[in-house]
């Protein structure tokens, strides 16, 4: 398993090297392909047919400093419709961006005027507003700042915010009281990996409200409310997108990464290496780009690696080594790293680049990582291969090879064994190295079977390989044959990873083979139809039956047992029932006469008395005389 434990342990340092070569600073920038590819993106919307789509193509362009293919400016006009403030919005900001294009004005203003109320949603109102400005009629200001005052106690989404930064910032007033939103939005971000600043709604929401937050800052001349660190993870998550397929969102990329590389307050400086990353006595140097996000010069620059370290260690091999310019170029620097006779590994190089005049806006030039490997040359030594008996050690014949030449065969059969050993070293340290892979194939010269086994090092750096043919004909199959041995060694810092071919190996089985017949593997595999289990035999159903009533019949015994206090209980009942029913009749009988005088002498007294009065006499009234 110490191949395992190896594999292991070089992920984990190439993950420590990876994550520490991409410290919080642009790892990228939009380069001339980058901007080509997203010129292509901008172009699928010519011929023009959607005007959304021909505003982002005309801002895009222009942003590119590219002729647009076709004049867009008839188009524009004769896609306004007044009843919807959207196509007046990007048909007005389109033309804006088109030289000497002039739409038709006629009752905009009292349509647009219209829109900015209450009523409406923050977003018409940026179109109206914006439409106002581009057409260059005539805003009322303390509408506009009251009314929007008025939604955003309704609703101060990440996306109000926006469109309020970017009107405010178009209007100038109350500039103040928006600002002071800055902070509140910032703290909405979304953070990923650590790197990455982005509003949920992705690319068109973070662009609208990063680039609003910068315009506001630049009209009131103050620094926004974000940090150098904050600010660099938003331009790293722009940069992320520069892939996006959409004329919009190509445009919104291209314009927010503008204001990036020229607002005044934050501008992420770029340092990515030019070079190639493997470093050798055939490329010692190591050349950086330094630009901003747009690849554009930062003007003179002082470039130091401030120091080195190698990641197997953390030993710091240099310091305060100077950068030189390439001449030529206002962007690349570069200096010989293998003056200082660095070992292999992997290497982090921490870079400042400074201005000759302190520019406080520039952010993420100092502390810059970027990564780099210096490679070497494998030598193998003191190779040595033969064979033995299992149990006889002592009779091992062997002969030594000499890297790289094929110079031996051995016939080897179930009682023997085949070793090998080597060492590797390192050809610039003159020192045993340990390499990340390190196998022995055996290859069948008949079959073209391939069966590959680790090599594992000793505490001394000596590889050592034993194949004991008992015990590893599984894994040949059985199949005797002469197979051609190799050893392979590959490492990331190996300039001369080799397959050696050290000759044959005839091994014999105690098996013979089956004949193996070889799929083709792009052949269609047979159909796979689905089979239903048959239904299993089942015993007779006076089986079953009597099983049922002997599992019923304790249930029925617990019935009868029940019943009978419950007939106990009913006779009681019905013995009550019937006493009841005879008490009463004796009553009735006793008391009959008893109401038959009662009734008759009250019948005798009204028959008897005159009725004098008016109001008629109850049977109350005679019982109470």
């Amino acid at each position: 398993m110490d191949w395992i434990r190896k594999t292991f342990s070089f992920i984990v340092v190439f993950t420590v090297f990876y994550t520490t070569c991409n410290a919080l600073t642009p790892s990228t920038f939009l380069t001339n392909a980058d901007q080509q590819r997203l010129k292509k993106v901008l172009s699928t919307a010519f011929p023009l047919t959607e005007l959304t789509t021909a505003h982002y193509a005309a801002l895009g362009y222009s942003l590119l400093n590219e002729k647009l293919p076709e004049d867009p400016c008839k188009f524009f006009d004769s896609k306004i419709d007044k009843k919807r403030l959207d196509t007046v919005f990007h048909a007005s900001s389109g033309s804006k961006l088109v030289p000497s294009c002039k739409l038709t004005t006629t009752g905009l203003q009292q349509t647009l005027d219209a829109a900015i109320s209450e009523d409406t949603s923050m977003q018409d109102i940026y179109y109206a507003v914006m439409s106002l400005h581009n057409l260059n009629l005539k805003i009322d200001n303390n509408k506009v700042s009251r009314i929007m005052t008025a939604i955003l106690k309704k609703d101060d989404s990440v996306i109000n915010l926006g469109y309020a930064f970017n009107i405010a910032a178009t209007l100038q007033k109350d500039l103040k009281s928006y600002f002071e939103r800055i902070e509140d939005v910032i703290v909405q971000a979304d953070e990923v990996d650590g790197k990455y600043l982005q509003f949920e709604g992705g690319l068109g929401i973070t662009a609208t409200t990063i680039g609003g937050v910068y315009k506001l800052a630049e009209v009131a001349k103050t620094a926004p409310a974000l940090t150098a660190d904050q600010a660099i993870k938003f331009a790293n998550y722009f940069l992320s997108r520069k892939f996006v397929q959409t004329v919009k969102g190509a445009a919104q990329l291209i314009q927010v990464l503008k204001i990036f590389a020229t607002n005044k307050f934050h501008v992420p400086v770029a340092v990515t290496l030019a070079s190639n990353s493997a470093l050798s006595d055939e490329n010692p140097n190591i050349q950086v780009r330094i630009t901003n996000v747009l690849g554009e010069s930062l003007g003179p620059l002082t470039v130091t690696a401030d120091n080195a370290k190698r990641l197997e260690d953390g030993a710091v091999v240099l310091s305060k080594k100077a950068f030189q310019p390439v001449k030529g170029s206002n962007i690349l620097y570069t200096f010989n790293f293998m003056d200082i006779k660095p070992l292999r590994g992997l290497y982090t190089v921490s870079i400042n680049a400074v201005p000759s005049k302190a520019d406080p806006k520039l952010i993420g030039n100092t502390g810059a990582r970027i990564s780099v490997k210096v490679m070497t040359e494998v030598a193998v030594e003191n190779a040595e291969i033969g064979t033995a008996f299992v149990d006889q050690v002592s009779s091992a014949k062997s002969t030594r090879i000499t890297f790289p030449k094929e110079s031996v065969k051995f016939d080897v059969d179930i009682h023997q064994k085949l070793f090998l050993k080597f060492s590797l070293k390192d050809k610039n340290a003159k020192s045993p190295i340990i390499a990340h892979q390190a196998f022995v194939m055996f290859a069948n010269q008949k079959t073209k079977q391939e069966v590959v086994f680790n090599a594992e090092s000793d505490t001394s750096g000596v590889y050592r390989f034993d194949l004991d043919v008992k015990l590893k004909e599984k894994d040949f199959q059985f199949a005797s044959g002469t197979y051609d041995v190799y050893i392979i060694v590959g490492d990331p810092v190996l300039k001369n990873p080799f397959m050696w071919k050290l000759g044959q190996a005839a091994l014999t089985f105690s098996v013979a083979a089956a004949t193996t017949v070889h799929e083709n593997p792009y052949e269609p595999k047979p159909e796979i139809k689905h089979m239903f289990r048959e239904k299993e035999k089942r015993p007779p159903s006076i089986v079953s039956n009597t099983f049922s009533v002997l599992c019923v019949a304790p249930l029925l015994l617990l019935f009868i047992l029940w019943l009978k206090p419950f007939i106990y209980f009913w006779s009681i009942c019905l013995f009550l029932a019937a006493f009841e029913h005879v008490f009463n009749s004796k009553i009735s009988v006793r008391l009959g006469p008893f109401h038959l005088f009662i009734w008759s002498s009250i019948i005798e007294q009204i028959s008897s008395r005159q009725i004098k009065q008016r109001h008629s006499i109850t049977v109350f009234d005679i019982c109470s005389s």
